[in-house]
């Protein structure tokens, strides 16, 4: 979706002025285009797929991006009411911006999908509400913008950290379905999964055609009318599921149905790919993953973005897909994102521990823990112990232990808003919570994101809380990977695609391009930003970025990770130095 931008000011207030216009440069020179003004506001927005604006009555607010549902119905004049109202009566990819009558922005509230960015900052009696506008932060500044590090220290030992702050002093973001207040009172959670989470409803027929509709209605909602796009189909239940959404709408112009492969018998798809197309009748296009290392130039052109990327750690897939989109004149790229979680893969000990929840721990019998270890090959009273134990919270980690190559204990970062109305959720859907947050932050600039509208229906408000409201025992008829979608989409799938459980390892793939940047990457984060700000242990580093450990260990995701928010670091280290001391705004209106 194109980027925005929501400018807000008291019309009587000259030291708006200056900022303002220096703004306004800004934004031509991005290219967006004025869309709406009004005393004291103005909405800028991208001609390339532009974001809808809904302006209120009373002039107390905007609404831009992708609404389904009536605004005008969910619309209030409390701030936390609208939101919460927006949230139960309306879905899609939006932000909506709260401001005084012919005033500032004091709010603004960001839908549950995060599908649109949402970030905010104040320069002098300017308050700006934008999407990831890198060029329109530097152009009108906070005056204490500054890199925070302790953050980023934060991120490293747990991605959540990032996922309603940025890393940027004097810039607030929200987390998915908060509203944050403008006046540094933080932030107040308006949707909350933890109310769906508790209903833990059965399978029954109602509950699979429940879960159809959702995804068919969030594919056909989300695709627009008239230009192509494009759809990719991994070999995967999720892409596959997506794929079947999308080739039932004739109206619907998908230009290229695009699969890529490695050469690597642990990950190569193209028999389940192959075999979707078949049974939907499909044009595959198979395309070989680049075997190239992780080509850190590519890399770095994402780095500017105001908030560190989640989505561009594949720099070749992405300026592969942002090449391909330029050809076709495509317009959207679906894929099969998140599936993993919003339909429950996998076992174990704590899909048995949902089974006993709020139980007498003998009123179920062994029953739960035979079908889990049934599926994980595992000892019967193992899984039963390991079930009680989640059941009651002993030894039972939430979180990820932090990585060993952090030079200390970093702080601990703050508790995502998802976690936090959790009381009375079984232990397996805090599990889903957790992850469901973890791949909406899969996001942020890429190359593909500047051509495409990246679309993840999966994701989308009405699947989630469709998926969040069915117990683990429904969704995995007690630990089996995503058997309620397998059999809610039974028709749809090719058989070898709905008896399949295993998935693609790229491990061996990721492991051979870290290993031919090994040098680069030495250098880059032994010397870097990361390791001088006292965030990574150098000699823990050290022994991190050797052939040996990649091969016997595979931190993969551990390198990335640090590789991007180590690229991220430098660039914005390098431009806040080259801005220099930010002037007052009383000194702004001086210079103007």
């Amino acid at each position: 979706m194109g980027d925005y931008a929501i400018l807000t000011w008291r019309p009587d207030d000259q030291a708006a002025r200056a900022p303002l216009q220096c703004a306004q440069a800004a934004l031509r020179r991005l290219g967006l285009e004025l869309a709406a003004v009004r005393p004291g506001f103005e909405a800028w927005r991208s001609s390339l797929g532009p974001p809808s604006l809904w302006l209120s009555p009373d002039e107390g607010g905007v609404v831009v991006g992708q609404v389904f549902g009536s605004i005008q119905e969910a619309w209030r004049a409390d701030p936390l009411d609208c939101a919460r109202a927006l949230g139960r009566e309306t879905w899609g990819r939006y932000v909506a911006v709260f401001r005084d009558q012919a005033g500032p922005a004091r709010a603004f509230f960001r839908d549950p999908s995060g599908g649109l960015e949402a970030l905010a900052w104040r320069c002098g009696a300017l308050t700006v509400v934008a999407s990831d506008l890198d060029a329109l932060l530097e152009a009108a500044p906070p005056h204490d913008l500054a890199v925070d590090w302790s953050l980023l220290g934060a991120a490293l030992a747990d991605r959540l950290a990032l996922a309603g702050r940025c890393p940027l002093r004097g810039v607030d973001a929200a987390t998915p379905g908060a509203l944050r207040w403008l006046d540094g009172s933080g932030e107040v959670m308006a949707w909350s999964p933890g109310a769906f989470a508790r209903e833990a409803r059965p399978d029954s027929p109602e509950a699979r055609r429940g879960l159809v509709e959702a995804v068919d209605r969030a594919v056909a909602s989300l695709a627009r009318r008239g230009p192509p796009l494009m759809a990719e189909v991994s070999g995967g239940l999720d892409s596959s599921i997506v794929a079947s959404a999308l080739a039932a709408r004739p109206e619907i112009h998908v230009a290229q149905w695009l699969h890529y492969f490695v050469e690597d018998p642990a990950a190569d798809e193209r028999r389940y790919a192959r075999a979707t197309a078949r049974q939907l009748g499909l044009a595959l296009t198979e395309a070989p993953k680049s075997g190239a290392g992780l080509d850190l130039a590519t890399l770095s052109r994402t780095a500017k973005a105001i908030r560190p990327s989640g989505a561009n750690a594949d720099a070749h897939y992405d300026r592969d897909i942002a090449e391909r989109a330029r050809t076709l004149g495509a317009a959207q790229l679906f894929t099969g994102l998140a599936g993993d979680t919003v339909f429950m893969s996998g076992g174990g000990a704590l899909v048995a521990a949902d089974a006993y929840w709020r139980r007498p721990f003998w009123s179920a019998g062994l029953a739960p823990s035979l079908s889990v270890a049934r599926r994980v090959h595992g000892s019967v009273w193992s899984i039963w112990r390991q079930a009680q134990a989640a059941r009651f919270g002993w030894a039972v980690r939430s979180e990820p232990s932090p990585p060993r190559h952090l030079a200390s204990r970093q702080r601990a970062p703050a508790l995502h808003g998802w976690l936090l109305d959790l009381d009375g959720v079984a232990p397996a859907k805090r599990r889903q919570v957790r992850h469901l947050a973890l791949q909406v932050l899969v996001s942020g600039r890429t190359l593909r994101g500047q051509v495409l509208d990246l679309v993840h229906p999966l994701l989308a408000q009405p699947v989630m809380e469709t998926c969040l409201a069915l117990s683990v025992t429904a969704l995995t008829h007690g630990g089996d990977d995503r058997a309620m979608a397998r059999e809610a989409f039974r028709e749809r799938l090719a058989p070898e695609v709905r008896a399949r459980r295993s998935k693609g390892d790229l491990g061996r793939h990721y492991g051979r391009a870290i290993a031919e940047d090994l040098t680069a990457l030495r250098e880059l984060l032994l010397d870097g930003c990361l390791v001088e700000a006292g965030l990574l242990d150098p000699t823990a580093l050290d022994e991190l970025l050797t052939v040996e450990t990649l091969i016997w260990k595979g931190p993969y995701r551990e390198i990335i990770e640090a590789v991007v928010l180590e690229q991220w670091a430098r660039s914005w280290t390098r431009r806040l130095a080259g801005l220099g001391p930010r002037p007052s705004p009383e000194r702004l209106v001086e210079e103007v």
